[in-house]
């Protein structure tokens, strides 16, 4: 279930629900396996495939955002830049 996209638009929460644990054990056990929290996870993942996006898109810096579940623009900038060093324009490329 880790592997596919839809799995980018659940919350930490909704995941906890689909494997039957409470949100806690969820956290717990995933950070376990993963060194990582489930939140830090997701991110991750979203930013990996915005990446993708833009790279090999014709999607604006806006729509990727917003496919990758971010509400707003400007906090997507910010995780994207403090990721990858680059703002996610830079990654598109130019016409």
């Amino acid at each position: 279930m880790l592997q596919t996209l839809d799995v980018l638009h659940l919350s930490v929460s909704d995941l906890a629900h689909l494997c039957g644990r409470s949100l806690s054990s969820f956290n717990r056990d995933f950070k376990e396996s993963y060194q990582m929290t489930p939140k830090k996870w997701l991110q991750e993942k979203k930013l990996s495939k915005a990446k993708d996006l833009l790279a090999g898109n014709e999607l604006s810096v806006t729509q990727v955002a917003m496919a990758m579940g971010y509400d707003n623009v400007s906090a997507f900038i910010k995780a994207f830049k403090l990721k990858y060093g680059v703002t996610p324009k830079q990654i598109k490329p130019h016409k």
